[in-house]
């Protein structure tokens, strides 16, 4: 039974994922075509899935929430905001969306979703995102919303025997529909 509608958008619905959607979290977050762009902190089996997501997806704290973007019925990918800074009402946004979604728009939607939700419905003053520095897709949705480029960090693990560069992104609520 799907969880309730979290935010409607033109194409696609952010919801609140359910324990049934687990299965769905594993397989996608563990293909290789979503896993290349992931820390190495992400879960690996169903039983990480379900420790990673306990209170994560629920956001019971309120710090943040974990959506399941779908088109109808379908699931596509998760979507996912968290509270960085109280005091400063600064949020960290995130993606992944399965291979066959990517490319389609879904990311973008589900981003603006996300950013509207964080300014409007949280009162947030910034949101920050990161993308790996050779991920042009990613980088171009942050850029299409009105994210600008803040700076580059080294991860400190390795991804196919290399370290990672990001490149993370600021948003300002002022800035944001200019």
């Amino acid at each position: 039974m799907p969880g309730p509608v979290f935010l409607h958008g033109d194409r696609l619905d952010l919801r609140v994922a359910t324990e049934d959607d687990l299965s769905f979290v594993t397989k996608w977050r563990n293909h290789p075509d979503v896993r290349r762009w992931m820390p190495r902190s992400r879960p690996e089996t169903p039983e990480d899935t379900e420790e990673f997501y306990d209170g994560f997806v629920k956001g019971e704290d309120g710090s943040g929430v974990s959506l399941l973007a779908c088109d109808g019925d379908e699931p596509l990918g998760l979507a996912s905001m968290f509270l960085v800074d109280a005091d400063s009402r600064r949020a960290r946004l995130g993606a992944w969306l399965k291979p066959d979604a990517q490319g389609e728009g879904y990311g973008t939607e589900a981003a603006s979703l996300l950013v509207e939700y964080a300014f409007e419905e949280r009162a947030l003053r910034k949101l920050v995102a990161n993308a790996r520095a050779d991920n042009d897709p990613s980088r171009g949705t942050l850029e299409k919303l009105g994210f600008t480029r803040e700076g580059r960090q080294r991860d400190h693990y390795y991804i196919d025997g290399e370290y990672v560069d990001r490149v993370i992104y600021g948003l300002f609520a002022d800035e944001w529909r200019e």
